[in-house]
């Protein structure tokens, strides 16, 4: 059974008094994709991740402080426009403009996340061209990391993120060099690599779970 709570929270932006639900618990079914977008019901509550600012239009995560860009930033024609990724639905533009704010802040693996459940949006809705965009965007801003952005314990689940990632974005020869690079002696590891190795060389862009790629 899933709880949500109502709050008030502060647009950092622009000071503004918001109004969210947040999903504060919920049961959890069925296995995580393999880029780790959870499963039904956490999933089908993506649209109360964020929330937009009523006053100034600044996206705002629930769960954290966001960044203070400025409202120069929020007004620019780059955040406005959504870096010029057209068509996408209103949960789409909410996660990529969120993406755009942890850019701006230098926070380049958040980035990367937010982009990344734009892409997921963008399957929600068919949009295969915008949920590449996405998906190469998110690429670039994991890219772009900065040494103190990620730890040890954090590397097993980036480095399979990356991998499904290039996968999904019809990047097959890029996912494949990238596959060579994962030296890991767990089992679940190597076999989730396997999985999306053999997916790239047949050109796969299809979604799949952990539980798809893990023998038992």
């Amino acid at each position: 059974m899933s709880k949500f709570v109502d709050k008030e929270m502060t647009c950092n932006i622009c000071g503004h008094i918001c109004q969210v639900t947040i999903l504060t618990a919920t049961t959890t079914e069925g296995s995580a994709d393999l880029d780790f977008r959870p499963p039904e019901k956490r999933r089908s509550a993506m649209p109360l991740w964020v929330h937009k600012c009523e006053l100034c239009g600044a996206v705002l995560s629930v769960y954290e402080t966001t960044p203070n860009v400025g409202q120069e930033f929020i007004a620019s024609n780059k955040y406005q426009t959504c870096a010029g990724i057209g068509g996408l639905s209103e949960n789409g533009k909410k996660f990529v403009k969120i993406a755009l704010i942890y850019e701006q802040a230098g926070q380049m693996k958040k980035a990367g996340n937010y982009f990344l459940n734009a892409a997921w949006c963008c399957d929600d809705e068919g949009m295969d061209v915008n949920a590449k965009l996405c998906r190469e965007e998110a690429l670039r801003c994991w890219n772009e990391m900065g040494r103190g952005e990620l730890n040890n314990r954090e590397m097993p689940e980036m480095q399979v993120k990356i991998l499904d990632t290039l996968r999904r974005s019809g990047n097959f020869k890029e996912a494949r060099a990238f596959a060579k690079c994962m030296d890991t002696s767990n089992e679940q590891m190597q076999q989730i690599v396997a999985f999306e190795v053999s997916k790239a060389v047949l050109k796969d862009k299809s979604c799949y779970t952990l539980a798809d790629a893990v023998m038992k």
